[in-house]
């Protein structure tokens, strides 16, 4: 729950950002951002790959989240993974619709579907940041183990 508030704020103030400014949205800006989007998607691949090799996950797997008897921490890590994930690939979505619209001039359907833009850059940053934050705890705790 508290990822779709996180989620309603940052498209809300990008409406309105967009709203103010009214910035002119280039095919060439849109491209970087499914470059960067991309990249971003590599490292929650990679990530995943590193964790699928950790002996440390089956050590998270036996641990009882404290708040939640029903979940273990292997469960949590996984569930911090997934939104970043899942919101990263809804992304790359967007960015290839909105790249159609650029390419085809549909301004109308471009002017209101460009107001999300901003809050989609900017909640992608701050889960990369995130989960990168994570990535570093875990990768140190795992090499901690015997």
């Amino acid at each position: 729950m508290k990822n779709l508030y996180i989620i309603i704020f940052f498209l809300v103030s990008s409406f309105f950002l967009q709203c103010y400014f009214d910035f002119v949205i280039e095919k060439r800006f849109i491209s970087s951002l499914l470059i960067v989007l991309s990249m971003f998607f590599g490292f929650y691949i990679t990530s995943f790959a590193v964790f699928a090799t950790s002996k440390y996950l089956s050590k998270l797997y036996q641990i009882e989240n404290e708040t939640d008897n029903r979940k273990t921490l292997l469960d949590d890590l996984l569930e911090i993974y997934s939104w970043p994930s899942y919101f990263l690939l809804s992304s790359i979505v967007y960015l290839i619709f909105l790249y159609i619209l650029i390419e085809n001039n549909f301004s109308k359907l471009l002017c209101y579907f460009s107001y999300l833009l901003w809050g989609v850059i900017a909640l992608n940053i701050f889960y990369i940041f995130k989960t990168i934050r994570i990535f570093i705890k875990i990768t140190r705790q795992s090499a901690k183990e015997p």
